[in-house]
C-alpha cells in the first residue's frame, strides 16, 4: 500500500467519524450527500461516494475537487491540508513528543542524524523503527541524507526508502546515492546497476532541480569511468540543453542544477566540462523552501568553495585553487557532510601546503578513509604517501 492510499483510506475514515457512522450501502451515500450539502453549501453526487467509498468498482481516482470537498467536510481548508496534517501526524508519532519545538520535525531530524553516525547500535535500529513510518522515512532521507555514511549499512535506508516513493524524482534521488556509494566503494557491478537505474528513470515534469542534476552527474561520471568518451559527450550536450529548464529553479534553489553536476564531475579529469560548470553556474537569488535553515545554505556555499577548489587544481589553474582553498572553512559543513567533502579538501590542499602540512593531510586522509570506507582515495593515499617518502626517516610515518 503506497503513501497515497493511506491517506485516501485515513480521509475515508475522517468523513465516517464525521459524518457518524461507517459508509457501506448507497444509502449511507444519499445521506452523507445531504449531509455535505447542508454543511459547505457545495453539491456533489451520490454516485461520486459511492465510486469513492469503494461500493462502485472504478478504476480511475478521484477528482481534485472531490477530494478538496471531503477534506473540507472533515474541517480543513482542501485536501492538501488534509494530507499534510496526516504527515504531521506520523513525523510526531516518529520523532516524539516535544515541547517548544514548534513542529520543527527539521531540528529533531538533524539531531537524529548526529545520533546515528554516533552509534552503529542507532543506525541500524533507526533504520528497522523508519520501515513502519514512510512519510517519517521519505521526510528524513529527503531532507538529511548523509554523504559521510554511504559506505555503511547507511546505503540501505535508500532502499527502504523506495518501498512506498517510486515516483521518478524519488528513484533518481535514492540510486544517484546509491550509485555515488557503489563508486566510493569501488563496486563496479553495482555502479552497472544503480547506472542503469537512474538512466532508464525519465527526468518528467516533477523532478526537482537537484535530483536532475544527479541523474546527469552519475550518467556523465559513468560514461568516463567507462572509458566511453562518444557517451560522455552525448550526456554532456544532453546535460547543456536540460540545464536551461532548470534556470529559474536554480535561482530558487540552495544548490543549483550546475553545482550538483559538478559534484559528480570531479572525480573525472574533464577539466574543460567543469570550467563549463563553474563559469556558467546560476547562484539563488531569492528561496522559494521557507523550511530550509541558513545552516543548509552554508553547508552548500561551503562545498561550491571545495569543488571550485579540485576544479581548478586539476584544470592547472593555482590562482583560482588558492583563492577557494583560502575562502574554505570546513566547520561550515553540516551533519553527515563533513568527512565526505573533507576527503575532497585534504586531496587538493595537499599539493600547495608546506612538508608539515603534507605529512598532517595524510594523517587525516587515513583516518577519513578508515572511518568511511571510501576506497576510491587510497590511490591519492599512496601516492602522496610515496611523495613524501625521501623526506621521512624511513617513510613510517606517511605509509598508507
Amino acid at each position: 500500500m503506497n503513501r497515497e492510499t493511506n491517506v485516501l483510506n485515513q480521509l475515508r475514515k475522517t468523513i465516517a467519524k464525521q459524518f457518524g457512522k461507517d459508509i457501506k450501502t448507497a444509502t449511507d451515500c444519499d445521506n452523507l450527500v445531504s449531509v455535505i450539502i447542508r454543511d459547505c453549501k457545495t453539491n456533489i453526487s451520490s454516485q461520486t461516494l459511492r465510486r469513492f467509498f469503494g461500493l462502485i468498482k472504478t478504476n480511475s481516482g478521484s477528482s481534485h475537487f472531490t477530494l478538496d470537498l471531503l477534506s473540507q467536510f472533515c474541517g480543513f481548508s482542501d485536501f492538501k491540508a488534509f494530507r499534510n496534517a496526516c504527515n504531521d501526524q506520523e513525523l510526531e508519532l516518529f520523532f516524539g513528543n516535544s515541547e517548544h519545538t514548534n513542529h520543527n520535525y527539521w531540528d529533531r531530524s538533524e539531531q537524529l542524524c548526529k545520533q546515528i553516525i554516533k552509534s552503529p547500535e542507532l543506525l541500524i535500529s533507526t533504520h528497522h523503527r523508519l520501515m513502519s513510518f514512510p512519510m517519517a522515512r521519505k521526510y528524513f532521507m529527503e531532507n538529511h541524507p548523509l554523504r559521510d555514511l554511504l559506505g555503511s549499512v547507511y546505503a540501505q535506508y535508500f532502499s527502504a526508502y523506495l518501498k512506498y516513493n517510486m515516483s521518478n524524482e524519488a528513484k533518481i534521488f535514492a540510486y544517484g546515492f546509491l550509485f555515488q556509494s557503489s563508486f566510493l566503494l569501488q563496486n563496479t557491478e553495482l555502479m552497472e546497476l544503480y547506472y542503469k537505474k537512474v538512466k532508464e528513470t525519465e527526468l518528467s515534469d516533477e523532478v526537482h532541480v537537484i535530483p536532475a542534476g544527479l541523474k546527469y552527474g552519475v550518467q556523465l561520471l559513468y560514461a568516463d569511468f567507462t572509458g566511453n568518451d562518444n557517451l560522455f559527450k552525448k550526456y554532456f550536450a544532453e546535460m547543456k540543453k536540460t540545464r536551461v529548464r532548470y534556470r529559474k529553479a536554480s535561482e530558487k534553489s540552495v544548490c543549483s542544477f550546475e553545482s550538483t553536476v559538478l559534484e559528480s564531475l570531479i572525480f573525472t579529469n574533464r577539466t574543460k566540462e567543469m570550467k563549463f560548470l563553474i563559469e556558467n553556474n546560476i547562484f539563488q537569488s531569492s528561496n522559494d523552501e521557507d523550511y530550509i535553515p541558513s545552516k543548509r545554505k552554508e553547508t552548500h556555499d561551503e562545498v561550491w568553495k571545495i569543488l571550485c577548489a579540485v576544479a581548478y587544481q586539476k584544470i592547472g589553474d593555482r590562482k583560482n585553487t588558492e583563492r577557494f582553498l583560502n575562502q574554505i572553512n570546513l566547520k561550515n559543513l553540516g551533519t553527515g557532510w563533513e568527512k565526505y567533502y573533507s576527503l575532497l579538501y585534504y586531496c587538493v590542499y595537499f599539493h600547495s601546503a608546506q612538508l608539515e602540512q603534507k605529512i598532517e593531510c595524510i594523517s587525516k586522509l587515513k583516518i577519513l578513509i578508515g572511518e568511511t570506507y571510501f576506497s576510491y582515495y587510497q590511490n591519492f593515499l599512496m601516492e602522496f604517501s610515496k611523495e613524501l617518502e625521501p623526506f621521512v626517516v624511513g617513510g613510517n610515518n606517511v605509509q598508507a
